[in-house]
């Protein structure tokens, strides 16, 4: 046996992700309540009877095409392993996902792949079902359309042996290529304890939807990012170019300097916790760096002298002239 997990990616963020903060707030109350709930039943005659018949994981749980069950069953779990791996991944693609596209965006968008993915798990497999998993595996195939070629830090080791345990880092691309096959495999295997048909359809569903969003231009790549479309060949320059300051308009242009204005003035004179090491040499015109937590962070030679905020502790950190 072993035990093997994502904990971190190395995507920078401006803003935070807020939105992501209060949806692992919902889903964790709510599991609270689940716990409660099976405390309270546990507890008197008859208690697992009553259970299955008037809990909120029976009421809304996803069985059937009953909008209750579809949009209910996004924020339920059957158990402390099922909600622990679920908060994990939320947790480290939620915030890189909801600070791309927006506070706003990002809930609506969130309930839709849980949604989709309900439909496919009914489409192609039926049965009971609760969890976010299909939600949260919307978020990995919109993560893996903004950032293939970021990195996602990994923790392995094999469990009740004497070894020490590997911590290593490994491209998006390779990581969820090999998360996506596992899911493939188990669909065909065929499980009653996993969905996989729910994951498989909001992987689809949010790889469609981030294209969706860069062919519209509702999402715009910055000039330091490459999303798949762009290793592909097939990426819109004509949007991509507008994030330059010379194609905004004036209002955006005045907006986003104000906004720089204020980020520098908030971190000046530089805090020692803001305070980076020397950037690394780094081909393409990035820049690479570690914040004082020891987070590495890669950005482009345009964010030199700007600020971003560190992925893992949140804090500003202030990008050196390259």
């Amino acid at each position: 046996m072993f035990l093997f997990f994502p904990y971190r990616v190395d995507v920078p963020h401006k803003y935070r992700p807020a939105m992501n903060w209060l949806i692992v707030a919902t889903v964790t109350l709510v599991f609270f309540c689940q716990v409660a709930e099976r405390v309270k039943y546990g507890s008197l005659p008859g208690g697992a009877e009553r259970y299955a018949a008037n809990s909120i994981t029976i009421q809304y749980s996803l069985n059937g095409w009953g909008i209750k069950g579809l949009l209910g069953s996004i924020w339920l779990h059957g158990g402390i392993l099922h909600f622990a791996g679920n908060l994990l991944y939320l947790w480290i693609f939620g915030n890189a996902v909801c600070s791309k596209l927006g506070n706003l965006k990002y809930l609506p968008v969130y309930v839709g792949l849980g949604v989709a993915a309900g439909i496919g798990h009914l489409l192609f497999s039926g049965g009971r079902a609760v969890g976010a998993s299909g939600a949260i595996s919307g978020l990995i195939g919109m993560y893996l359309v903004f950032f293939p070629e970021n990195s996602i830090s990994c923790f392995f080791c094999f469990i009740f042996m004497l070894q020490r345990p590997i911590w290593f880092s490994i491209r998006s691309f390779w990581m969820i290529l090999v998360w996506f096959v596992l899911n493939i495999f188990g669909a065909i295997r065929g499980s009653e304890s996993v969905a996989y048909y729910a994951h498989i359809g909001g992987f689809f569903a949010g790889v469609a939807l981030a294209i969706l969003l860069l062919k519209t231009g509702k999402i715009t790549m910055e000039r330091y990012e490459r999303s798949i479309l762009d290793l592909l060949g097939l990426g819109d320059k004509k949007v991509r170019t507008s994030a330059s300051m010379g194609d905004r308009t004036p209002w955006q242009r005045k907006w986003e300097v104000q906004e720089q204005t204020k980020a520098l003035e908030e971190t000046s004179p530089v805090k020692p916790e803001e305070t980076p090491v020397e950037p690394e040499d780094t081909p393409a015109g990035f820049i690479r760096l570690r914040c004082s937590c020891g987070q590495p962070i890669k950005v482009s030679g345009q964010y030199a002298g700007s600020i971003v905020r560190c992925p893992k502790c949140s804090n500003r950190v202030k990008i050196p002239q390259a």
